[in-house]
């Protein structure tokens, strides 16, 4: 486990969101609305050097407008479970055993869409970052 020096002297309060979380977290996003009322403009892991370091490891989901944060997902240290938090007042909502099960309370996945379009959302969610 790393420990993020910009969160509290050192010690970081979240783990690191794995490689394999990163692809299922694209798969999820890649099955959300991009407008309507059931939109998801944003959906990424905060780990940039430009990011809020009290979202450190943290992923982000926003829906209406990319800077609207309404979801924040992490995995506290020394802790198999998922929180999801609300992303405007920071209160906790749900603590879920796993990251499909937390991002399903957000938005139910759909089923699978056209691969073009995977790979389509996917090119967006990475770059629009």
């Amino acid at each position: 486990m790393q420990f993020d020096p910009t969160q509290g002297g050192g010690i970081s309060v979240t783990r690191s969101v794995s490689q394999w979380e990163r692809a299922l977290l694209a798969q999820w996003f890649a099955g959300t609305d991009r407008a309507g009322e059931a939109a998801v403009t944003a959906a990424y892991v905060s780990d940039r050097s430009q990011d809020d370091p009290r979202r450190r490891n943290m992923i982000v989901i926003a829906e209406q407008t990319r800077d609207d944060t309404s979801y924040l997902i992490h995995r506290p240290l020394e802790e198999n479970i998922w929180t999801l938090t609300c992303g405007r007042t920071v209160s906790d909502l749900s603590r879920l055993r796993t990251l499909p099960e937390a991002l399903n309370t957000i938005r139910p996945h759909r089923t699978a869409p056209e691969p073009s379009q995977i790979e389509e959302r996917f090119a967006e969610a990475t770059s629009d970052r």
